[in-house]
């Protein structure tokens, strides 16, 4: 048997919630906007749609992220771009073809 503690409704923390004070305690009306508004008669201990209004989206902490940008402390692994391999190569077929278009 669960025996529930009366607190505060979750609306109270909730995203979706459009909350109304009037300047008496007794006046407070919760709409609820999450697929269309309609009033929360009752303080609310469970909800599926919960979301807290205190956590930030993500974008939000992107935004608000300090970027640093560092070289990184290690070299690229692999062969240079130029270890000359690929160059001499290159240079073997440029002389190549200039051997063909002066023998024709």
């Amino acid at each position: 048997m669960e025996l529930w503690v009366e607190g505060e409704s979750l609306c109270r923390t909730c995203r979706s919630a459009h909350i109304q004070k009037g300047f008496r305690e007794s006046e407070e009306s919760i709409f609820c906007n999450f697929a269309a508004l309609r009033a929360v008669p009752f303080k609310v201990a469970e909800c599926t749609d919960y979301e807290n209004r205190t956590v930030p989206y993500r974008w939000e902490l992107e935004e608000m992220a300090l970027l640093i940008h560092v070289d990184p402390a290690r070299k690229r692994a692999g062969f240079k771009a130029d270890a000359g391999f690929a160059g001499h190569y290159a240079e073997q077929d440029d002389e190549e073809e200039d051997d063909i278009s002066v023998s024709e």
